[in-house]
């Protein structure tokens, strides 16, 4: 960070407990004053909580840059990985290879796979009429589903689950040596996938080595999509199965009407978006909202903040069927997820899977809740009553 101007009064710490257990309340409050704030932690950065502001920035970046990192604090062992660490042009060239691996027909084809993982994840848990659904079936979940997308077997999805976590806890502690280790553990899996699926034209592996990416590029962007697709899912799923575990209402009514559960599901993505702090940094001195932000400074696109703006959605904290599409849950502009058909299918089978095999199902106690970067529950205890 190059700012030194002692006037600059950090009013954001995202590890205050306050923060921690209720981050949109210090949201409303930051945003109220003004859609910018700052941050005193990591050396200093500045987060955006306006919807207007997230979105500005994230259609200029050549302004506010991905090169240096795309998260607050920065990782310094991740390196580049395309395509979420580049900037157009070339950003652009890498995301037309993907999408056609990510395009939503093909996405859709895995549903069948996805419902038998979250049928046979539910089962212990119905038999038991309660579960940890964090640990017990949102994380298992996106990282089976994750297997099924990269057609791996469903003991790859296992390991992928194991460490997958391992390397999330570790950065989340600050663990460097144990960080590093489950990398090598998730490189070492992702040259598997490279391995196994050289030859499948249609797949992310095939796509890229066909744009002529070489290995080493192609398992960077393999290994990114191995965290990038489940954090952020199981936190949403996380989030989603909390909301309504408090709604019996909702509930009874998704259950009558299962058409509604896709609506559903970008009301709770808009309501409890995972991603709190991806990060740009400014290219260029530039003006946000009367406070001036210096090259090299980083600046956090809150998305969380962003979607209960309530410029944009009225009565921002309230569950509302029918508002308008203009939630950023997936971020917005170039570097909007590639991934969201996916992550879009991986919650709408796991709410209907969920749904489906009960008749209610409601808190068992206190969640845990995640930290910054990310916004959900750690830990999410559920009493379930099974259904027919």
């Amino acid at each position: 960070m190059t700012t030194t101007d002692d006037a600059l009064t950090a009013d954001f710490d995202p590890f205050d407990e306050t923060t921690l257990r209720d981050p949109h309340g210090t949201y409303a409050r930051l945003r109220a004053a003004r859609p910018i704030a700052r941050g005193a932690r990591w050396g200093g950065f500045w987060a955006l909580t306006g919807h207007a502001e997230v979105s500005a920035a994230g259609t200029a970046p050549h302004t506010f840059s991905s090169e240096s990192g795309v998260v607050i604090p920065i990782n310094p062992l991740a390196g580049r990985r395309l395509p979420m660490h580049f900037d157009p042009p070339e950003h652009t060239t890498y995301r037309r290879m993907l999408n056609p691996a990510f395009h939503p027909d093909r996405v859709t084809a895995l549903d069948p796979a996805v419902r038998a993982v979250a049928d046979r994840l539910l089962a212990p848990l119905l038999d038991r009429g309660a579960g940890e659904m964090v640990a017990e079936y949102a994380s298992p979940l996106a990282s089976h589903a994750l297997a099924a997308f990269l057609g791996m077997p469903d003991g790859f999805g296992t390991r992928l689950e194991e460490q997958s976590v391992r390397f999330e806890r570790a950065q989340d502690a600050g663990d460097a040596a144990a960080v590093e280790a489950a990398n090598t553990e998730l490189y070492g899996q992702a040259r598997e996938v490279l391995a196994a699926r050289r030859d499948e034209p249609a797949g992310v592996v095939g796509a890229l080595l066909a744009g002529g990416l070489d290995d080493d590029e192609v398992l960077g962007a393999v290994r990114q999509i191995f965290i990038a697709g489940h954090i952020a899912v199981a936190a949403g799923l996380g989030s989603a199965i909390g909301h309504l575990a408090g709604d019996p209402a909702l509930q009874d009514r998704l259950r009558a009407e299962p058409d509604l559960v896709p609506a559903a599901v970008e009301e709770l993505l808009r309501l409890h978006t995972p991603n709190q702090g991806f990060a740009r940094t400014a290219t260029r001195d530039v003006e946000i909202a009367g406070c001036p932000v210096r090259a090299g400074e980083q600046v956090a696109l809150v998305y969380t903040a962003a979607n209960r703006d309530p410029a944009v959605f009225p009565d921002p904290d309230r569950f509302e069927f029918g508002r308008p599409a203009r939630h950023l849950a997936f971020g917005h502009g170039v570097h909007k997820c590639v991934g969201m058909a996916l992550a879009r299918l991986e919650l709408r089978t796991g709410l209907t899977a969920l749904l489906d095999a009960t008749t209610g199902f409601a808190p068992a106690g206190e969640p845990e809740p995640l930290r910054w970067p990310v916004h959900g529950p750690a830990t999410l205890p559920i009493r379930l009553a099974a259904g027919r």
